[in-house]
């Protein structure tokens, strides 16, 4: 089991950063929906669920409102590089900025931290964390909620919790940018959150 706990964040810093969300999936009267948040610290997901709870009163009628994994990690970075390092990509006739990967990526992570809840639904905490494993993604917090809609879905509810919870990291932007080789992508160093 994982204890997450609570220092000292003023709601201001939580209310500053983003929820990103999925669609709703319904499938036979069951309703899933996913949310992902960059985070820097374990301690930051009691306050941040609990600020889930008040963007979205619908949660407090779900069967399952919180499963949950998170990933968090320090990561020595071998670059010199500035936190708003610019490179330009050029792509045929025109050219973006877009920011310098080796900014938002860790080759190495220290200091993890990980954990997850099933929330009563055993084993879609453990999915949730394999998922952002996959991905390899790290400062991350994705809850989804399940509705109960009367009808047992079996082993497919796994697959639509996967789908949620990727659907809410997709919306975020983060599954658009891929680390190289074995690095993993930092949402906390990524702009505007």
């Amino acid at each position: 089991m994982f204890k997450y706990g609570m220092r000292g964040y003023s709601t201001q810093a939580l209310i500053a950063r983003k929820w990103s969300s999925s669609e709703v999936l319904t499938l036979h009267k069951s309703k899933f929906k996913g949310w992902c948040i960059p985070i820097t610290s374990n301690s930051e997901i009691k306050p941040l669920v609990q600020q889930l709870y008040t963007l979205d009163t619908k949660l407090l009628k779900a069967s399952h409102p919180e499963m949950l994994a998170w990933k968090t990690a320090d990561g020595p970075n071998d670059n010199s590089t500035a936190g708003n390092s610019k490179r330009r990509v050029t792509k045929k006739k025109s050219s973006t900025l877009v920011p310098d990967p080796s900014v938002y990526t860790v080759k190495k992570l220290t200091g993890l931290n990980q954990g997850f809840n099933d929330n009563g639904e055993g084993g879609s905490g453990l999915r949730l964390l394999g998922l952002l494993d996959r991905l390899k993604l790290v400062n991350v917090l994705v809850v989804v909620t399940r509705w109960y809609g009367g009808t047992p879905l079996g082993p497919v509810r796994f697959k639509c919790i996967s789908d949620v919870a990727h659907g809410a990291l997709k919306n975020g932007g983060y599954t658009n940018l891929k680390p190289e080789g074995n690095a993993w992508l930092d949402l906390s160093k990524l702009p505007n959150n």
